[in-house]
């Protein structure tokens, strides 16, 4: 009975990300001090403090969305994209885009052709 899954990104700056969440990708949520709780419409993010302590390692997501060319100019415009992230179709039907968070975490922006 499974209902929705969530990222859970990790960050080594928890007011730094989500100021980059909410002021580049238009994200409103939560802090916690350690944890954040992200959402932009429908989709839902969560990021967590890093452990100092181990290496650091990004993670990614993937988020879907309607209307991909108009996200995409407005993320361009913005030089978020990340360098070989450019818009493109998949072959397994899917117009997709990258960019890079503040943490080096991959978000992958796709929408069915």
């Amino acid at each position: 009975m499974l209902l929705k899954a969530v990222s859970v990104l990790p960050v080594t700056n928890i007011t730094d990300a989500i100021d980059f969440y909410k002021c580049k990708l238009g994200f409103k949520g939560l802090n916690f001090g350690d944890y954040a709780i992200l959402k932009c419409m429908e989709a839902e993010i969560h990021l967590s403090m890093a452990d100092p302590a181990k290496q650091f390692t990004p993670g990614g997501c993937y988020i879907f969305v309607d209307n991909i060319e108009d996200l995409y100019a407005d993320f361009s415009a913005k030089n978020l994209i990340f360098p070989r992230g450019q818009l493109v179709s998949k072959p397994r039907g899917f117009k997709e885009f990258i960019i890079l968070d503040n943490n080096g975490n991959v978000l992958r922006f796709g929408q069915k052709k």
